[in-house]
């Protein structure tokens, strides 16, 4: 799957931070895609400095948008970012940068910018949301245009002037955990021939990540979620591997608890784990199960989540 960040930053004017684009022409927040074991908050902070000049801090997750672009999928985390210095400059990507007022919009934007721009400026905490962007047959054309036209167009004058060829991101394994919790606020283990986990797993290619998370735990469980939130960002180090971790209780008309699988409190690690569990499962369960937690993003071992 293809990741890529956005930041959606507003100055003291409540005007927010916008690129124009250079292959689109349109205008948009900006953000780019993800490189092999960074994070999230690192990319969108990297990726606002370079296409605008301003030093931006994300300070919370808003959104998770998937796009069913072939040939795995395509996901985008949404911040709400703060200026912490620089000026505004614009780049080889950006040839027109700017703050702009929110009501109305610039045009011409794309339909999802202006959704996570305005869903952004709106969020005022509390859980992440997440949706499906439509992909109707204009994207289709228009997309197909981009990758046949503008970007074989710029390709081929990096190569005349010498300069390299643009390298595409690279595409990510992301696996999914919930932490489930009952009225009492124990959490939910499925064992499995390979030991206790949480429920959940890799996501296949062309799914959503919160879909998956639901289709596997039902599976694994015989409960059915209820996702609330997204607690965690996990990406291992020197890899594109990302964890994803949602919370959860189980809807109200959900089947008993399959046999083989327990309520633990989450302070407790289930029986006969290996002790390095204590180390990284533990304080990520203990911040999903938090009320009032925020998202957090972090660097693992690879591996560390393999029993």
């Amino acid at each position: 799957m293809r990741l890529a960040t956005s930041g959606v930053l507003l100055n003291q004017f409540n005007q927010v931070l916008l690129i124009q684009r250079n292959d689109t022409r349109t205008f948009a927040e900006p953000g780019g895609g993800l490189e092999e074991g960074e994070l999230p908050t690192d990319n969108i902070a990297r990726e606002v400095r370079e296409e605008t000049g301003i030093i931006a801090q994300p300070v919370r997750l808003v959104s998770l948008n998937y796009w069913a672009l072939p040939p795995n999928g395509f996901l985008a985390f949404t911040f709400r970012c703060l200026q912490r210095g620089g000026e505004l400059q614009t780049s080889a990507e950006s040839p027109r940068v700017g703050f702009y007022a929110t009501r109305p919009l610039p045009r011409p934007m794309l339909p999802i910018n202006r959704q996570r721009i305005d869903h952004a400026v709106k969020h005022a905490g509390g859980p992440v949301e997440w949706w499906t962007i439509p992909y109707p047959l204009f994207m289709r054309l228009g997309r197909f245009f981009l990758f046949n036209g503008v970007y074989r167009w710029y390709d081929w004058r990096r190569k005349a002037q010498g300069l390299p060829l643009y390298q595409k991101p690279p595409d990510w394994e992301i696996g999914v955990r919930v932490v489930m919790q009952n009225e009492s606020g124990a959490v939910c283990w499925q064992q499995t021939e390979a030991g206790w986990q949480l429920p959940g797993g890799i996501t296949p290619p062309r799914t959503t990540p919160w879909d998956t998370a639901v289709a596997l735990t039902h599976q694994q469980t015989g409960l059915t979620p209820q996702l609330q939130d997204v607690s965690g960002i996990y990406v291992m180090e020197n890899s594109s591997r990302m964890v994803l971790f949602f919370t959860a209780v189980p809807h109200p008309t959900s089947s008993p608890l399959a046999a083989g699988n327990r309520w633990l409190p989450p302070t407790q690690m289930p029986p006969d784990s290996p002790p390095t569990w204590a180390v990284h499962w533990g304080p990520i369960i203990q911040h999903a199960a938090t009320p009032g937690r925020l998202t957090i993003c972090h660097h693992l071992p690879d591996g560390c989540f393999d029993t």
